[in-house]
């Protein structure tokens, strides 16, 4: 940890953060730095009527160069305030492995308190604590690399049902399925690398016999197993479509999952008289009565609108092209030219499972969708 207060003077920073480089070459593993910077990394941090917004460019090039990640935060925008001038000078950096080391920290900006500045609240484990509501079902990605997924399918998918009775049957079973027997990838992960530590502490005193060679083989072959599917569930929440062609950083899909849980997540919510909440159920309140006062109508009677222009008349060519039943093959084409790890509807699978299980539930989706047509 490297606590920071620079000089408001940019000229005189310069040499901080040549420090700070000289302080990161000698970190070994994760490192983080706060404090008070004077400096802004974009335009938007700074609220002024008159006075410099520019931000520091020397500040972003060490931000840059060094790798580091803004942390974010929850509350105002604003962490220093003086007349009618306001900025975000006050932050928190860290390297891409203390934000894997600690992927649910949250920095929160406090109110005002004898200062101008806001003071800085780092919680460690903010996002893994605050929020135990229960979540709609999603489609698993990696559950299309167990070998029993496709049998499975075949007798969990009732086509002899509406299309929604059929949808909501199949997602009930696939929770049960993914408890009894798919599993916990990481836990399935740290269960074969304890087996195989303790194959090489029996090598190392005994010697590597026949049996254990080939049970360490099969271990390896499940362990490889399991990583594929380790990284296609991150690419999945990292929303990463280039993950279907073979790219396996899972590194960097974690990353890049977290950074999206982090943008997703509400923390504090101003109110109507300005003031900042916090408390998670007051937020769930107001978001509802938001959107609920949002899409009510605030007129009984509204004066028709007089439109004097005219739709174009569609030719009867085209009239006939659209009045066309949908065939299977098109549906099929359109199905397979979405992004297989797209986010899905409010029913929960995605484009991957009707992909993959295209020969089992063809029927059913095209009979439902030529329903729609």
């Amino acid at each position: 940890m490297t606590c920071v207060y620079a000089s408001p003077i940019p000229s005189q920073r310069r040499s901080l953060w040549h420090e700070l480089r000289n302080i990161r070459r000698g970190v070994v593993g994760p490192w983080y730095l706060g404090g008070d910077f004077n400096a802004t990394l974009l335009y938007s941090e700074c609220l002024s009527a008159g006075a410099n917004r520019d931000p520091d460019k020397d500040f972003y090039n060490f931000v840059t160069e060094e790798e580091l990640n803004d942390m974010g935060f929850i509350g105002p925008r604003f962490t220093w305030k003086r007349s009618n001038v306001e900025s975000r000078i006050d932050r928190l950096l860290c390297s891409s492995d203390w934000l894997g080391a600690f992927p649910n920290a949250m920095v929160s900006h406090l109110p005002w308190y004898k200062s101008d500045h806001r003071p800085l609240l780092l919680q460690l484990h903010c996002l893994q604590t605050s929020r135990r509501t229960q979540r709609p079902f999603r489609f698993l990605a990696p559950w299309v690399l167990h070998e029993q997924f496709d049998e499975f399918v075949k007798n969990a998918w009732n086509t002899s049902l509406p299309w929604k009775e059929t949808v909501r049957e199949f997602t009930d079973v696939c929770v049960t399925w993914n408890v009894q027997v798919f599993g916990s990838v990481t836990t399935r992960k740290k269960r074969l690398i304890r087996r195989l530590n303790g194959i090489m502490r029996a090598e190392a005193q005994y010697g590597l016999t026949e049996n254990l060679e080939v049970l360490q083989q099969q271990l390896w072959r499940e362990l490889n197993d399991v990583l594929l599917q380790e990284s296609l569930l991150w690419a999945q929440k990292a929303r990463c479509e280039w993950h279907i062609n073979g790219d396996k950083n899972t590194r960097f899909f974690h990353m890049r999952a977290n950074g999206r849980r982090k943008r997703n997540f509400v923390g504090a919510i101003k109110d109507a008289s300005g003031e900042w909440v916090y408390n998670v159920e007051k937020i769930k309140s107001l978001a509802t009565e938001f959107f609920s006062t949002l899409f009510t109508e605030d007129m009984v009677q509204r004066t028709p609108v007089q439109c004097s222009f005219s739709h174009p008349r569609i030719e009867t060519n085209d009239q006939e092209i659209l009045e066309t039943e949908v065939v299977n093959t098109e549906i099929k084409e359109a199905l397979f030219s979405m992004g297989a790890l797209k986010a899905p509807g409010p029913d929960g699978p995605n484009a991957l499972f009707y992909q993959n299980q295209w020969k089992v539930v063809e029927n059913s989706l095209c009979s439902f969708i030529k329903y729609l047509w």
